[in-house]
């Protein structure tokens, strides 16, 4: 679906700046709808922890100035 929805915003915003007004709005409507079908939940790492290791997490406020509230688990 992310392919034929790539392919649809890249083909209508060629046609809509050769002057076809419709095909921008329908770039635009295709990439809002791709951009919102994108999970937002990606994972970030993947792996094990072994015994006598340890996992630090780190959470970051973006409502805060670049301040860094660790986990240690």
């Amino acid at each position: 679906m992310d392919r034929l929805l790539s392919t649809l915003v890249s083909r209508s915003m060629r046609r809509g700046l050769r002057g076809e007004p419709v095909w921008l709005a329908v770039a635009a409507g295709a990439w809002l709808w791709r951009r919102a079908r994108q999970d937002t939940d990606k994972t970030l790492w993947s792996g094990r922890v072994r015994p006598g290791e340890r996992l630090v997490i780190t959470a970051i406020d973006p409502r805060l100035s670049g301040t860094a509230a660790p986990f240690e688990g």
